[in-house]
């Protein structure tokens, strides 16, 4: 594992570590730096993923460029493949939202386990951090039926399970009810999810918001979504909702809100969300599987609005980075651009050269027994058309 400095981009090696996948950033032990949280001995895919594997660490930054920074334990899941790092039922405590792939080895379609891990009193001294499975209630369900659930009778639970997760978008979604936690958008078989800890009630709920893509199973043995993110049109943070669809999909959609109403502003609910494909790229591959692999939004050209892209791995002439900007939603009017031609498995956004316009960064995609892209590479690319804020 490697950390590229920015501006020179100097690679310095921080970390080995077999199978890693996701990660995430966040400052564990309050001094005021940014660290990183990993998980690693994933398998080679999810379908022979390491039954022993999915481990979770964060890596301690020493704030200089120091090799080899410190590793310390958090946890496990078999086929721990996204990590998102916040305060999801207490604002004292960081935590951990652990979401494999698959439940089990051999088994995709098996039901996939979602862990939290809660930071110890002992940072140092602990083993590990505390752990537990989520038990998911689906609040359509107890809202149709005006109860709530009661943890001390499980015979009457209602409960939500998934498969094949493969995005998770982190944002303040329940912000508009006052709540000042954590939550996620997950991406899996189910469609999207919207996933949350309701404190009043102390449980978490599952509120699925769309069901994704449901025509190609039969060829694809997929089907929901597989990326997810939330956009801002307006003064709705949560106007549209960009996805690919579905697990390693081909088809680029946006959901919206039927009715706009100052009830549904900055809400993910109190809404009906409607499906709208913008795209198809290309046709499943033999093992039924499309190029498209991750989307983000954010406001590139500084109009107070989110656009969004989409990392297609390849190979071509689907592969590269597409940038969609709305213009119609509720139309699925959308105007596009490819923004760049290489490979693309992930794309990270940040101001980085310092000129107060929001670039981006990709790497190739190149996993054994999926797809490997010719010359895998990481690549900046800077925003040089958007105005400067503030003129």
């Amino acid at each position: 594992m490697t950390w590229y400095r920015n501006s020179d981009w100097k690679k310095t090696l921080i970390a080995k570590y077999i199978g890693p996948v996701g990660m995430h950033h966040a400052d564990v032990n309050g001094n005021g730096r940014d660290d990183i949280i990993i998980c690693y001995q994933y398998g080679q895919t999810m379908i022979n993923c390491d039954p022993d594997g999915g481990k979770i660490a964060w890596l301690e930054n020493p704030g200089n460029n120091e090799p080899y920074w410190n590793s310390h334990y958090i946890g496990r899941a078999t086929s721990m493949h996204r990590l998102r790092v916040g305060y999801f039922t207490q604002e004292s405590k960081l935590q951990v939202l652990g979401l494999p792939i698959v439940g089990r080895p051999n088994d995709v379609h098996s039901i996939t386990p979602i862990k939290l891990f809660t930071q110890p009193d002992d940072l140092y001294g602990a083993s590990q951090w505390h752990e537990e499975t989520l038990k998911i209630y689906d609040k359509q369900y107890y809202e149709a039926n005006q109860t709530k659930p009661d943890p001390n009778d499980p015979s009457k639970d209602r409960l939500l399970v998934f498969h094949v997760i493969h995005g998770v978008s982190l944002k303040k979604y329940g912000k508009k009810s006052g709540s000042n936690l954590d939550s996620v958008l997950v991406a899996s078989e189910e469609g999207i999810t919207w996933l949350y800890f309701c404190p009043e009630d102390n449980v978490w709920y599952g509120q699925i918001l769309g069901t994704g893509e449901l025509t190609q199973v039969n060829r694809t043995g997929f089907k929901g979504s597989g990326n997810v993110d939330a956009g801002k049109i307006g003064d709705d943070d949560f106007a549209y909702i960009p996805t690919v669809e579905p697990f390693h999909g081909n088809t680029v959609c946006v959901y919206y809100k039927t009715e706009y109403t100052e009830e549904n502003k900055n809400s993910l609910t109190g809404c009906t969300w409607k499906r709208v494909v913008l795209d198809v790229y290309g046709d499943p591959n033999q093992i039924g599987e499309g190029p498209g692999h991750f989307t983000i939004c954010a406001d590139f050209d500084n109009d107070g609005e989110d656009e969004f892209l989409v990392a297609l791995r390849g190979p071509m002439p689907w592969q590269g980075v597409f940038y969609y900007k709305a213009i119609d939603v509720k139309n699925g009017i959308f105007a596009k651009w490819r923004v760049s031609e290489d490979s693309a498995a992930r794309i990270a956004v940040a101001d980085f050269d310092g000129d107060g316009r929001l670039d981006f960064a990709t790497i190739g995609y190149s996993v054994a027994g999926y797809y490997c892209a010719d010359n895998p590479s990481i690549v900046v690319y800077y925003n040089d058309f958007a105005p400067h804020k503030g003129g």
